[in-house]
């Protein structure tokens, strides 16, 4: 699935004349146009949210654009929210937050961090498994890692899996990554 631009989307829908989301009506729009993009693909393939041309981002199209995605599609599909600005950041965070919402962001130097409410162990797990990369990382790597029992990690992990915030491998997931 290609990256759906926040940018592009924004022209088609409301205006190209600018690149602001702004206002409920504008994230009203740009989320009916992601959904049209979503609805093409396979729910199970990662929906990478570019945000890399966005110069401005409120609170009210945080909550119509990622909180209703997240919310209407969460739980079937895994999300990325790509080219996070801090400034982006200082909005997303309070809005997924309220919503008791996490996602995967990567910022514009390719770090991915976890933005919205979410545990400590969940956050220091998905922490190793971004700098592990694509090797990812099993249960008993997770339970060494937080030196907690192997079901307490179980626990982490199934967590992960079920927020969308982690893939399992094919193999019975066994071994959990971030790609």
């Amino acid at each position: 699935m290609p990256p759906i631009d926040l940018r592009c989307i924004l022209r088609e829908t409301v205006s190209a004349m600018y690149g602001d989301l702004v206002t409920r009506s504008t994230g009203q729009a740009v989320r009916c146009g992601v959904e049209q993009v979503l609805a093409e693909y396979d729910g199970e393939q990662i929906a990478v949210i570019d945000f890399t041309g966005v110069r401005l981002l409120d609170l009210s199209c945080a909550d119509e654009i990622v909180a209703k995605l997240l919310l209407q599609h969460g739980r079937t599909r895994p999300f990325l929210l790509r080219g996070i600005s801090e400034d982006h950041q200082d909005v997303l965070e309070p809005v997924l937050e309220r919503h008791g919402l996490a996602a995967v962001a990567q910022d514009r130097g390719g770090k991915l961090r976890l933005l919205g409410k979410i545990g400590e162990q969940v956050r220091v797990v998905f922490t190793m498994l971004a700098e592990r990369g694509a090797a990812g990382a099993g249960v008993k790597d997770v339970a060494e890692h937080l030196a907690v029992p192997t079901a307490t990690a179980r626990e982490v992990c199934d967590e992960l899996l079920e927020r969308r915030l982690a893939m399992a491998d094919a193999a019975g997931g066994q071994v959990i990554s971030l790609a």
